[in-house]
């Protein structure tokens, strides 16, 4: 039978004020105490202060130290527990990372981003033999073998722990930077690889629903609603700006219409990016509507144009919306209304395998075509988000299709990140119905030329063209003895199949 993590307990006076401070894990080297929030190691059976930690900064999460619950560990369900807590922060935002003390005593590691959970383990890496971070080796888009498995590298940042609580396996120095790399695969795995002490410590982990953990001691949910009462002014017109998730990182004014950067915490310095021109959606921030079973509210909408690599005429764009949609235990998901129709679409925790050229992405054994590589700009936004959103924002994006455009995978890439994203064609008849509003407009019916890309610059062009040679044409055809070598008004053919010109749309995309 294994060890409970109670026969592995060790407790020792805090060298800072005499409280005790207690170790649940004979893995666990750091502990923060409770009462002077010291920072401590454990040499030996001697504790040693190194620092004090930083007051911890409220982030509203159902999870608390001494919760329990149950994962499946070698095909077998095994107890565990919560017994330390830090949380960091990056160019990419905020997370959380909960120790999780094992009933034999390992620890394990429960990661929070934004309403979603992933469960990690330690793990070597087969066949690695890392000491230091080398931007070479660890390049973004880089495919890397571990034994039997393929990742990609989709995130190098520059970290640093914020605050921190109870014990912990390992504890960088408070505000120093450290890099933190992460690799995905198709098997929706997650390898991350922490630079923060001497050496490398890797952790490979799946995401998680947090009911499928069976989850005991949460917190109540009365206590994690403290939104109310949320709130600041705003830095343009110093109207009230209420806020619901402490994960904001940009969010509109309710009064003047300002994007307003958050990034920096309420706290912090608040710049702002005046939006002269309001743009409404076709479904309203604050709307609930039912979709795959679960309740969704819109809490942020946002505008943004596309321009293809390689177009160096600025009108060749196209535009779309995105909704951004909230479920307090689904976390968050997406509604897009593009030229190709509506869709609903998520972030995968995973990345596509791509093929050694990019014109293909395997996920979830499902090969997807490319069909587009372009530029991404934001040009509106309103209500709540949880990543940084500025106006005038430049993304890197790639679009691959399946079966006729049903279902579609996006890889957009900022801030040394790259994020994959699943959707899937919904009709707008459904999402009308689901969010109770009149007839959406589907864009992708609109008319002939709404499915392409044709700005209105290159159709009244073409338009020109088409009427300054018409009169040729019309010579040419009603002409019998017209001979193109001799007449050169005779300059043009017909041909069954009825083409013209060679140029075509191109199709169309988000």
């Amino acid at each position: 039978m294994a060890s409970g993590p109670s026969q592995r307990d060790y407790s020792a006076p805090c060298p800072g004020c005499g409280a005790p401070v207690h170790f649940a894990s004979a893995q666990s080297s750091f502990a923060v105490c409770e009462f002077c929030r010291s920072t401590v190691v454990r040499e030996g059976e001697v504790l040693k202060r190194v620092g004090s930690m930083a007051e911890v900064f409220e982030d509203y999460s159902p999870l608390q130290l001494g919760a329990s619950g149950m994962v499946g560990r070698n095909g077998k369900p095994q107890p565990f527990t919560l017994v330390g807590w830090a949380q960091y922060k990056s160019d990419a935002g905020n997370w959380s990372e909960w120790m999780a003390a094992l009933s034999d005593g390992e620890i394990a590691y429960l990661s929070e981003d934004n309403g979603s959970f992933t469960f990690s383990f330690a793990w070597a890496p087969p066949g690695w033999n890392v000491s230091e971070f080398n931007p070479r080796e660890w390049r973004m888009g880089r495919e890397l073998k571990a034994g039997d498995l393929s990742f990609t590298v989709t995130s190098v940042q520059n970290s640093q722990l914020l605050a921190a609580q109870g014990e912990l396996t390992q504890l960088p120095a408070l505000g120093k930077s450290f890099k933190l790399v992460e690799l995905r695969n198709d098997k929706d795995q997650i390898l991350s690889a922490d630079f923060s002490g001497k050496a490398p410590v890797y952790t490979l982990g799946a995401p998680v629903k947090l009911e499928a953990l069976q989850m005991q001691g949460l917190r109540d949910k009365a206590a994690t609603k403290k939104e109310q009462g949320r709130h600041f002014n705003c830095p343009k017109c110093a109207a009230v700006v209420p806020v619901r998730f402490d994960t904001t990182k940009a969010m509109s004014c309710p009064s003047c219409g300002s994007l307003i950067d958050m990034s920096a915490g309420m706290g912090g310095e608040l710049s702002y990016a005046e939006q002269r021109k309001k743009i409404k959606p076709q479904i309203p921030l604050g709307k609930n509507g039912r979709l795959d079973g679960l309740e969704w509210q819109v809490v942020g909408f946002q505008r943004r144009s596309g321009r293809e690599l390689g177009e160096e005429d600025d009108d060749e764009t196209f535009e779309w919306d995105e909704y951004l949609l909230y479920n307090q235990k689904a976390g968050f998901s997406f509604i897009v209304d593009s030229l190709d129709g509506w869709s609903t679409a998520r972030v995968i925790s995973g990345a596509a395998k791509l093929s050694k050229n990019g014109n293909t992405a395997t996920y979830m054994k499902r090969k997807y075509s490319k069909e587009s590589a372009y530029l991404a700009t934001t040009l509106y936004a309103e209500g709540e988000f949880y990543w940084p959103v500025a106006k005038g924002q430049v993304t890197s994006n790639v679009d691959y299709v399946y079966g006729g455009k049903q279902a579609s995978l996006a890889l957009e890439t900022a801030n040394n990140e790259s994020t994959w994203t699943h959707g899937q064609h919904v009709s707008a008849q459904t999402l009308a119905q689901s969010f109770g509003v009149d007839k959406l407009k589907d864009r992708s019916q609109v008319s002939p030329l709404s499915g392409s890309r044709f700005s209105i610059g290159s159709i009244l062009f073409w338009l020109f063209v088409l009427l300054f040679t018409l009169p040729f044409l019309r010579a040419c055809v009603s002409s019998p003895s017209c001979d193109p070598r001799t007449d050169p008004n005779c300059n043009y053919s017909r041909s069954s199949s009825g083409s013209y010109g060679g140029y075509t749309s191109g199709g169309s995309h988000k």
